[in-house]
């Protein structure tokens, strides 16, 4: 059913959901890591935030962040063999 469904999207479109979602997937990853690390004191403040509001935001602009940069990189080089 869900292939069905993607299968049907055009294909610049599944292109560019799927460039995006990588983008995205690496930068939580590396979100993940200085967190982990505590890199900028940046796993300090997650570690400190009662409400969850300040770490849903460092998590989504990371996201959307490293998501369009990626996107922007593969479309650009769409005309290269």
């Amino acid at each position: 059913m869900i292939r069905r469904l993607w299968m049907s999207l055009p294909r610049l479109v599944r292109f560019m959901l799927t460039h995006i979602a990588n983008g995205m997937v690496l930068g939580c990853s590396a979100l993940l890591l200085a967190i982990w690390t505590d890199f900028a004191g940046i796993g300090g403040v997650v570690a400190r935030d009662g409400s969850g509001l300040a770490t849903f935001l460092l998590f989504f602009q990371t996201a959307m962040t490293f998501g369009a940069v990626s996107m922007g990189i593969a479309v650009m080089n769409l005309g290269e063999d």
